[in-house]
């Protein structure tokens, strides 16, 4: 079932998942497409606080002793292939999905707002189990807890940078990574980092690093503390190249967590499930205990899937990011490349 929200809190459709994004992936709606632009940045500002106070009035409310809900997280740096997966998988019928609730995980913690649209004031990209707080916990289960024999999947790909920080607020959580080449990725982020949306009262929002592109300074905030290319990160001028720094920061974090989730981390490439998208959703559900009906199998099959590829200039990048880049990417057998700077 979908149960992903726009930017006022309604639920998504599969046809509204295709729609034009605001950061993160956050759909815009089709009546607010239509509004004249001179209404557009209140209406914006309005509908993104409509989604945060929502989420928070229900984490307020007790749930009382119920199992906990198993929590299956898709994640994977952005313009990976997370929306096509957790589409496929969120069609599952006993599956609740959650697509890019960061609304909702704003109202668990304010510091996971990384983009800003939420909530002004300290946030983080890179998070673990340090900074989960007995507060956030209870928040998690108000806004997190499904019936008994639903699982629960979430798709946001910040959260590949916060896989301690889950893996300590959920017992027996199980994680899908997707990863796709990086060049391709890299060119993907350049391109939706061109838009500008305005907001109310408010700096300009970019449909990708957030509002006055925050979420870019908290990453490299982050990464700088976590030694992620200290002495390079500042050398990244163009939005193609930040993007390769998202996907590397992506799959070094993934790296880090690889041997410690063991069973509970399935991945996959952007290529197998566009080339074989039954087999893949078939392995995968095999791995975190969902079944596998006809009939979904089914369905999959109707979805149209374009496996594109990026056929653009090497990407540019500091001497250290560049080797690394060029490992990992021949690591997972992409053909992309970058060059040194």
């Amino acid at each position: 079932m979908y149960i992903g929200t726009d930017n006022h809190g309604k639920p998504l459709t599969k046809s509204q998942l295709s729609r034009p994004v605001a950061p993160g992936g956050f759909a815009i709606p089709l009546h607010e497409r239509l509004l004249p632009e001179a209404v557009k940045p209140l209406t914006r500002t309005l509908g993104y606080q409509r989604q945060v106070t929502l989420a928070r009035l229900k984490a307020r409310k007790p749930v009382g002793a119920v199992a906990p809900t198993p929590m299956i997280y898709i994640i994977g740096c952005g313009r990976s292939g997370t929306t096509l997966l957790g589409n496929m998988i969120g069609s599952h019928p006993d599956v609740s999905y959650l697509f890019e609730p960061y609304g909702a995980w704003a109202a668990i913690s304010p510091i996971m707002d990384a983009a800003e649209v939420f909530t002004r004031g300290e946030h983080h990209c890179l998070l673990d189990a340090n900074s989960v707080t007995p507060e956030a916990r209870r928040r998690f289960q108000r806004l997190m807890s499904r019936a008994p024999g639903i699982s629960l999947v979430e798709k946001s790909p910040n959260n590949t940078w916060r896989i301690g920080y889950l893996n300590a607020l959920t017992e027996g959580a199980r994680f899908v990574h997707i990863i796709r080449d990086g060049v391709d990725v890299a060119r993907s982020i350049e391109k939706c980092a061109t838009g500008q949306l305005k907001l109310a009262f408010r700096p300009t929002l970019n449909t990708w690093y957030g509002v006055d592109r925050a979420k870019w300074r908290t990453l490299v905030a982050d990464g700088k503390k976590a030694n992620y290319y200290p002495h390079e990160v500042d050398e990244l001028s163009a939005d193609v190249q930040r993007g390769a720094y998202e996907w590397l920061v992506s799959q070094l974090e993934v790296q880090a967590w690889r041997d410690r989730l063991g069973a509970s981390l399935v991945e996959i490439t952007y290529q197998e499930l566009t080339q074989d998208p039954v087999g893949t959703v078939r392995r995968i559900a095999e791995s975190v205990g969902l079944s596998c009906p006809d009939e979904w199998l089914k369905g999959i099959t109707s979805w149209s899937i374009r496996p594109n590829s990026s056929k653009g200039e090497p990407v540019a990048l500091p001497q250290q990011m560049c080797d690394d880049f060029n490992r990992l990417q021949a690591s997972y057998g992409f053909h992309g490349r970058a060059v040194p700077a």
